[in-house]
Formats: structure tokens, sequence, C-alpha cells
């Protein structure tokens, strides 16, 4: 077997050791060790939530601050935790102050002044580990200005070399392609100039960059009805040009602020405001701040879809949104996995640094699964408790495809085969993800080869069945529903 089948098939699960393999990880977050937040011990809450699968961020300035002197605390800290079931995704953000056109220490990361200072980095780092790290990604989502500053042709040349330098590093280890957002890829925004950038980045590195790259980073924060629609666009655009990668999640989670439509025209008042000073960060910054000060001084007046993302929004807002995205973590990766994607990863385990002036805390901070405080997890929220529920009902999942109901269009019935486990099935209604669930229950039944049936929902509820003549008979809403024969 050559080097790179099988380093495919370790990508796919399916050349393992025992505990590997899983579909299902989690994102530790976007600033593990660095910036003065001490790199913590995070994955015995990981496995307190099932997985063995992990991704996480580090910076070029982060370990390699001057040139030729390395600091590992943060990998080190990383490796030592690690038990022999885990797996490990880093990003690596090519951040450098003195490396790089851009001199951060954080974002935007560029390209490198000087390829060979960045092949030299990428071979050490990624020999320090050992092998223990299975998948490398250079850099993150680059059609975001804040998360690349360079051209689709700039970002094709640096991973030829980040991808050189992993292979002779590590012969086994995966390259992932910068994550795509998904947003960007549905037909309904072909007119949409954010759109078209997202396409012509892609469609450049995907013909480009076919040699140096692995497997495909899809994140899953849009319309997750149109979750197979974007995968299959992604495969389409593989298949023209003659090669078809596997496609991971590196990030996904809901509801997003953006999914409501009520919601949009705020966020464009807030990205106007930021957008008045290009020229001065710290003007920005402050412009920023002021505009999140301002919709908090203004949250009873505004409408609910936007509420429930603020911190101290009412408490029947704040139970609603858990319920919504408790439903959405198990629908989600079900819309996906049975699109053929090979791995979900959850955003994201705690967010290291709170700043509620910050726009990406109004956006994202709710999707995490853990409090953490000075260094410290507190408290799981109620998505990850349903995350360890589906874990532990998908953990072997070999295949996942959905079964048409013709008489009830809307509903959202999937067969699961697991390699231990037995087949299983999920289902659920689709509706309005905010009043939907003050509808009745739909009566929903199907054909059914057991004598008896065992159901539970991803609240951990336990739902009634009923099997007659051949037939499941049981009510559905909009929660997923787990379901045994």
């Amino acid at each position: 077997m050559s080097q790179e089948n099988s380093a495919l098939k370790r990508a796919l699960g399916s050349e393992t050791h025992p505990g590997q393999g899983s579909p299902l990880g989690i994102v530790r977050g976007p600033l593990y060790g660095h910036l003065g937040i001490k790199a913590d011990v995070f994955m015995p809450q990981v496995h307190q939530l099932g997985a063995h699968l992990v991704r996480l961020f580090l910076f070029w300035d982060q370990i390699e601050p001057e040139q030729g002197h390395f600091v590992w605390e943060a990998v080190d800290t990383l490796l030592d935790q690690l038990g022999p079931s885990d797996e490990v995704w880093i990003t690596l953000n090519t951040s450098s102050k003195w490396a790089t056109r851009h001199a951060t220490t954080f974002q935007p990361p560029s390209p490198a002044l000087h390829p060979e200072e960045f092949e030299h980095f990428v071979l050490t780092l990624v020999t320090h580990c050992q092998g223990r790290v299975h998948y490398w990604q250079c850099n993150n989502e680059p059609t975001n200005p804040l998360l690349w500053e360079g051209t689709a042709a700039d970002y094709a040349n640096q991973l030829k070399v980040f991808s050189r330098a992993v292979k002779v590093a590590d012969p086994n280890a995966i390259v992932v392609l910068a994550g795509a957002v998904d947003a960007f890829h549905s037909s309904a925004d072909s007119q949409n100039p954010d759109a078209q950038a997202e396409h012509a980045f892609f469609d450049h590195l995907l013909q480009e960059s076919a040699n140096d790259f692995d497997v495909f980073d899809l994140h899953l924060y849009g319309d997750h009805y149109a979750i197979p629609a974007n995968i299959e666009v992604v495969r389409q655009k593989m298949a023209a040009l003659g090669h078809q990668k596997p496609i991971f999640c590196g990030e996904y989670n809901g509801p997003s602020f953006f999914n409501f439509a009520e919601n949009l025209p705020i966020l464009q008042r807030l990205f106007e405001r930021m957008l008045a000073y290009p020229q001065s960060d710290s003007q920005a910054q402050a412009a920023q701040s002021d505009a999140v000060a301002e919709l908090y001084e203004q949250m009873a007046t505004l409408p609910p879809q936007v509420q429930m993302f603020m911190e101290g929004c009412p408490a029947e807002l704040e139970e609603k949104r858990h319920r919504i995205n408790c439903r959405e973590v198990v629908s989600r990766c079900l819309l996906a996995l049975s699109g053929g994607v090979q791995k979900m990863l959850c955003w994201n385990l705690a967010n290291e640094k709170v700043d509620r002036a910050n726009l990406m805390h109004l956006l994202f901070d709710k999707h995490k699964l853990f409090d953490y405080e000075r260094g410290a997890f507190k408290q799981p929220y109620p998505a990850a408790e349903t995350l360890r529920r589906m874990v532990d009902a998908l953990g072997d999942v070999e295949r996942v495809q959905r079964i048409d109901l013709p008489e009830h269009p809307g509903i959202y019935l999937f067969e699961v085969q697991r390699r231990e486990q037995g087949l299983l099935f999920v289902i659920w209604e689709r509706r309005d993800a905010l009043a939907g669930e003050d509808d009745p229950a739909t009566p929903v039944s199907w054909q059914w080869s057991w004598s008896q049936a065992q159901a539970m929902d991803v609240f951990g509820e336990a739902i009634p069945t009923q099997v007659q003549e051949g037939q499941i008979h049981l009510a559905v809403s909009l929660t997923p529903v787990f379901i045994e024969p």
C-alpha cells in the first residue's frame, strides 16, 4: 500500500487503532496557550463528552517568536494529555511578527516573507510532534479578510510549502485544505459578490493545489437544510477537475446569529460601524465596542431572535436557544453525514477569552459547550449533554442514509448503519426553529421489521412508540429522536 493510500484510509477511519475513526469531535477554541492564555488540560472534558477527536489552533508567533527560538509549552501540554485513542487536528496560523508579510501575533495571518523559513518552521513543528498529530491544516477560512491577508495564489503557494514539509516530517499525516464557509456555496448566493469571491478562491485552490492537500474542510453554520446541497456543490467542483477528496467539517454548530432574517439588518449596521474606520485598528475596535454597547442598551426592544444571543437575555429566551442548539447539534450532523462528510467537529469546547464588546462574542459565544473561567472548566451546557448522547449513538457509524416518506415530505428520517451497535434510526420534522416547538406533534408511521422499538429524544426523554402489523407509530416534532429496534 502506498503512503498516500494509507494516509487516506487513516483519514476515513478505516485504518486506525481502537477508539479512533469516530466521525465526531470537538474544537478546543481559537486561543489555546496564546496571547497570555495558559495552555490548559482539556482532554478530560473532551472524553467526558465521549469524543476522542479534537481540533485546535496554533500560531507561528506562539511557537517561534524569534527566528530559531522555539517555545514548546503549548505543544507539549497538548501532547502530554493525549491518550492512545485520541486524534488531533491542528490548524496552524501563519501569524508572525518577524516572518510574514503582515507582522502580527494573531490576525490576520499572511504569506511568509521567505518560504524556506516557513518550511523549516513547519518541518520542525511536525517533527517535534512525532506522529501524534494526525491532521495538519494551513490557516483557516482564507476568504475571510480577518483570517487571511493574501490572494488565492498566495495561499496556494504557501500550502505547497506547508504540505511538502508536513509529508517529509510525517508521511502518514493528513493535510487539510483551509476551511470553506458553507453559506457561500449556496446557489441562491450566486449573485452575491462575497459568494462569487468564495467560489473563485476555492476554484483556484481545487485546480492548482489538488496535489497539496488530502481533505477538503467545509464549515457548516448556514441554513442546515442546505447542507446536503452545499456538500454536493463541493463534490461537483472536484469532479469537474477530475478528482475527489474526502470532506471533513472542521466547524459546525447552530443556531447562528445570521440564520435568522430578523438579525441581518442589525448585523449589517454593526459591520458598517466597524468598517467606517478602515485605516485605524484602534478606531475600528472602539466603533465595534460602541455599537455592541448600544445594542445591549436596546436589548428589551430587539426581536427575540437577536436577544437570545445576548448575555443576560430573558430566561425563557435563553432556555429556548438552548433547546434549538440541542436540536441543531444533532440535525446538522445527520444531514452532513448523510451527504458523505467523514468527520464532524463541533464548535467549541469552551471560550478561552470572553469579551462582550467584541462582535464575535455576540455571534459565537453561546456555541460553547462548557463555561470556562481562569483556566478552569465549569458546568456543561445542555448542548454538551446532547452531544454526549449523539456520540454514544453514532460513535461507530458506518453509513447514514435518508429515507423518504412521500406522505410526509417535511419529515426527516435517517437510517444509521453502525459497526457494532446495529441499526439506528433518527427522525424529526422540519419546522420554524423559533416557533415550531409550540405546534402539536405529527403522527408518523412507516414499515418496521422488528417486534419492538425504543426511542429517546436529544434531551434524554423517552418517546412512546407502538409497533403493530409491521409498522412503527410515533408522534414526531422538530426535536430529533433516536430509535433502536
